[in-house]
């Protein structure tokens, strides 16, 4: 049997009177649902927990800025996405250095993505150069636009484009590599 709004609610009343045991069925009840989504910016387990448990530490931390206006799933989703790109800034010098202006438009045959499941496409994304990795979850996945990429991460919109299309390119080369598809 699923967890009922009414549960949720229970728990982050709870997790407001900082109750322990609420805070856990919250952070345990999502773990499933936005783990996938930390993995899929990092290429390791370990930064993808810290980076859900970084995410829970803020949402425990700003409960009460929540208001019912949308779905608590989709106000955790946004800081755990926050977090994420904050974990990777860190990074930035690394991932960045290679800054190409001018980006050529680089096409994934969509009936190979089709065939794909969730997960082999979460472990394709964690082949990816971590920069490549990062530009294509916030135009793909988080619906981003190359303006405001660059403007979050502090980068051109034409290194932005670069980035996706080398991503777009990496991971089609990867699909046939793997054999999860042959040409």
């Amino acid at each position: 049997m699923g967890v009922t709004d009414k549960e949720i609610a229970l728990w982050v009343s709870g997790c407001l009177d900082q109750k322990r045991s609420a805070q856990e069925k919250l952070y345990k009840h999502f773990y499933p649902l936005f783990m996938p989504l930390c993995m899929s910016y990092v290429s390791n387990n370990d930064d993808a927990i810290d980076i859900y448990n970084r995410a829970f530490l803020k949402v425990f931390n700003s409960l009460h800025q929540f208001n019912d206006d949308g779905p608590l799933g989709g106000w955790i989703r946004r800081i755990i996405v926050n977090t994420a790109i904050d974990f990777l800034r860190k990074e930035k010098k690394k991932m960045f250095d290679s800054p190409i202006e001018e980006a050529y438009d680089q096409k994934i045959d969509a009936d190979a993505l089709s065939q794909l499941t969730s997960n082999e496409i979460l472990d394709l994304f964690r082949f990816l150069p971590p920069a490549q990795r990062l530009v294509l979850n916030l135009y793909i996945v988080e619906g981003y636009a190359h303006a405001e990429i660059a403007k979050e991460l502090g980068i051109s919109t034409g290194t932005s484009k670069w980035h996706l299309n080398q991503g777009r390119k990496l991971l089609q080369e990867k699909i046939y590599e793997f054999g999860i598809l042959t040409k």
